[in-house]
Protein backbone atom coordinates (compact mmCIF):
# COMPACT_ATOMS: atom_id res chain seq x y z
CA UNK A 1 0.00 0.00 0.00
CA UNK A 2 1.11 3.54 -1.36
CA UNK A 3 2.10 5.58 2.06
CA UNK A 4 0.12 8.40 0.34
CA UNK A 5 -3.34 6.89 -0.32
CA UNK A 6 -3.89 7.92 3.78
CA UNK A 7 -4.75 11.54 2.43
CA UNK A 8 -6.90 10.33 -0.01
CA UNK A 9 -10.49 11.28 0.99
CA UNK A 10 -13.41 10.22 -0.31
CA UNK A 11 -15.10 13.09 -0.64
CA UNK A 12 -18.62 11.64 -2.40
CA UNK A 13 -19.13 9.37 0.76
CA UNK A 14 -19.15 12.44 3.11
CA UNK A 15 -22.58 13.29 4.62
CA UNK A 16 -23.10 16.87 5.35
CA UNK A 17 -21.62 18.24 8.24
CA UNK A 18 -18.18 18.62 9.82
CA UNK A 19 -15.88 15.40 9.72
CA UNK A 20 -12.67 15.22 11.41
CA UNK A 21 -9.45 13.71 10.54
CA UNK A 22 -6.10 12.75 12.30
CA UNK A 23 -2.62 12.49 10.59
CA UNK A 24 0.71 12.31 12.02
CA UNK A 25 3.34 13.78 9.28
CA UNK A 26 6.74 11.93 9.79
CA UNK A 27 9.95 11.67 7.40
CA UNK A 28 7.93 8.86 5.31
CA UNK A 29 5.59 11.53 3.98
CA UNK A 30 8.92 14.10 3.17
CA UNK A 31 10.34 11.30 1.23
CA UNK A 32 7.79 11.21 -1.33
CA UNK A 33 8.20 14.68 -2.55
CA UNK A 34 11.48 14.55 -4.20
CA UNK A 35 12.73 18.03 -4.10
CA UNK A 36 11.34 18.55 -0.44
CA UNK A 37 13.68 20.88 1.96
CA UNK A 38 12.64 18.94 5.10
CA UNK A 39 14.20 15.61 4.98
CA UNK A 40 12.94 14.86 8.75
CA UNK A 41 10.54 15.81 11.16
CA UNK A 42 6.96 15.04 13.02
CA UNK A 43 3.83 16.85 12.54
CA UNK A 44 0.75 16.27 13.89
CA UNK A 45 -1.90 17.68 11.73
CA UNK A 46 -5.58 17.91 12.42
CA UNK A 47 -7.62 18.10 9.23
CA UNK A 48 -11.73 19.28 9.60
CA UNK A 49 -13.68 18.75 6.48
CA UNK A 50 -16.98 20.54 6.27
CA UNK A 51 -19.46 19.42 3.77
CA UNK A 52 -22.07 21.06 1.97
CA UNK A 53 -23.86 20.25 -1.31
CA UNK A 54 -21.59 21.19 -4.01
CA UNK A 55 -18.58 22.75 -1.45
CA UNK A 56 -16.29 21.16 0.82
CA UNK A 57 -14.25 23.39 2.98
CA UNK A 58 -10.73 21.46 4.58
CA UNK A 59 -9.42 23.44 7.76
CA UNK A 60 -5.89 22.39 8.16
CA UNK A 61 -4.29 22.89 11.60
CA UNK A 62 -0.55 21.67 12.51
CA UNK A 63 2.14 21.94 14.68
CA UNK A 64 5.42 20.04 15.10
CA UNK A 65 9.33 19.98 14.41
CA UNK A 66 11.04 19.66 11.23
CA UNK A 67 15.02 19.14 10.79
CA UNK A 68 16.58 22.16 8.43
CA UNK A 69 19.82 22.94 7.75
CA UNK A 70 20.77 26.07 9.41
CA UNK A 71 21.60 28.98 7.18
CA UNK A 72 24.45 30.72 9.25
CA UNK A 73 26.72 27.14 10.01
CA UNK A 74 24.80 24.95 7.89
CA UNK A 75 24.34 22.33 11.10
CA UNK A 76 21.05 20.35 10.73
CA UNK A 77 18.63 21.65 13.48
CA UNK A 78 14.75 20.99 15.53
CA UNK A 79 12.47 24.15 13.78
CA UNK A 80 9.26 24.69 15.25
CA UNK A 81 6.19 24.80 12.72
CA UNK A 82 2.74 25.50 12.78
CA UNK A 83 -0.06 26.66 11.02
CA UNK A 84 -3.72 27.06 9.72
CA UNK A 85 -4.68 26.77 6.24
CA UNK A 86 -8.30 26.65 4.66
CA UNK A 87 -8.49 25.36 1.33
CA UNK A 88 -12.36 25.51 -0.57
CA UNK A 89 -13.08 22.48 -3.00
CA UNK A 90 -15.98 23.71 -5.23
CA UNK A 91 -17.11 20.83 -7.96
CA UNK A 92 -17.69 22.04 -11.48
CA UNK A 93 -17.17 21.37 -15.35
CA UNK A 94 -13.55 20.28 -15.04
CA UNK A 95 -10.47 20.62 -12.42
CA UNK A 96 -8.86 23.81 -12.31
CA UNK A 97 -7.52 26.47 -9.58
CA UNK A 98 -10.30 29.87 -9.29
CA UNK A 99 -7.57 30.70 -6.39
CA UNK A 100 -4.93 29.91 -4.13
CA UNK A 101 -7.36 28.55 -1.54
CA UNK A 102 -10.07 27.43 -4.10
CA UNK A 103 -9.94 24.40 -6.36
CA UNK A 104 -12.68 22.79 -8.43
CA UNK A 105 -13.42 19.56 -9.59
CA UNK A 106 -15.37 17.98 -11.56
CA UNK A 107 -18.71 16.48 -10.64
CA UNK A 108 -18.51 13.04 -9.72
CA UNK A 109 -15.01 12.93 -8.52
CA UNK A 110 -15.28 10.68 -5.83
CA UNK A 111 -11.46 11.23 -3.92
CA UNK A 112 -9.80 14.16 -3.26
CA UNK A 113 -5.93 13.64 -2.02
CA UNK A 114 -4.61 16.46 0.24
CA UNK A 115 -1.02 15.70 0.41
CA UNK A 116 0.09 17.77 -1.79
CA UNK A 117 -1.73 20.61 -0.09
CA UNK A 118 0.02 19.61 3.50
CA UNK A 119 3.32 19.41 1.49
CA UNK A 120 2.64 22.80 0.50
CA UNK A 121 1.50 24.22 3.41
CA UNK A 122 4.42 22.77 5.81
CA UNK A 123 7.06 24.07 3.45
CA UNK A 124 5.15 27.67 3.05
CA UNK A 125 4.96 27.71 7.08
CA UNK A 126 8.80 27.76 7.08
CA UNK A 127 10.32 31.47 7.85
CA UNK A 128 12.77 32.75 4.86
CA UNK A 129 15.64 32.63 7.29
CA UNK A 130 16.54 29.84 9.38
CA UNK A 131 19.17 29.64 11.96
CA UNK A 132 19.75 28.05 15.23
CA UNK A 133 17.79 29.82 17.82
CA UNK A 134 19.99 31.78 20.96
CA UNK A 135 20.26 29.82 24.53
CA UNK A 136 18.70 31.85 27.46
CA UNK A 137 22.18 33.97 27.63
CA UNK A 138 20.69 35.22 24.17
CA UNK A 139 24.20 33.77 22.43
CA UNK A 140 24.13 31.91 19.15
CA UNK A 141 23.77 27.96 19.11
CA UNK A 142 25.28 27.77 16.22
CA UNK A 143 28.46 25.47 15.86
CA UNK A 144 30.89 28.05 17.27
CA UNK A 145 33.89 27.13 14.70
CA UNK A 146 31.98 27.68 12.10
CA UNK A 147 30.87 31.32 13.49
CA UNK A 148 34.39 31.67 14.21
CA UNK A 149 35.67 31.33 10.61
CA UNK A 150 32.55 33.59 9.53
CA UNK A 151 33.80 36.76 11.40
CA UNK A 152 37.51 36.25 10.43
CA UNK A 153 35.91 36.34 6.75
CA UNK A 154 34.12 39.41 7.58
CA UNK A 155 35.83 42.40 6.10
CA UNK A 156 35.75 45.95 8.27
CA UNK A 157 33.77 48.78 6.26
CA UNK A 158 36.13 50.97 5.00
CA UNK A 159 34.67 53.95 2.29
CA UNK A 160 33.57 52.62 -1.03
CA UNK A 161 35.84 53.22 -4.08
CA UNK A 162 32.89 54.50 -5.86
CA UNK A 163 31.89 57.36 -3.61
CA UNK A 164 35.37 58.68 -4.57
CA UNK A 165 34.93 58.94 -8.46
CA UNK A 166 32.17 60.78 -7.45
CA UNK A 167 33.92 62.91 -5.31
CA UNK A 168 36.29 63.56 -7.74
CA UNK A 169 33.98 64.50 -10.26
CA UNK A 170 31.85 67.16 -7.94
CA UNK A 171 35.48 68.90 -7.03
CA UNK A 172 35.99 69.27 -10.40
CA UNK A 173 33.05 70.44 -11.18
CA UNK A 174 33.70 73.23 -8.15
CA UNK A 175 36.99 74.10 -9.07
CA UNK A 176 35.50 75.26 -12.69
CA UNK A 177 33.53 77.85 -11.36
Amino acid sequence: MDYLTQFIIPVTGLKPGSHQFDFEIDDSFFEHFEYSEIKNGLIQLHLVIEKEDNLLVFHFDFKGKVKVPCDRCYEMFDLAVEGKERLILKFGGAFHEESEDIQVVPFGENHFDVSSFIYEYIHLSLPVRRVHPENEQGESTCDPEVVSRLEDFQAEPGPDPRWDVLAQLKNAKKSKK
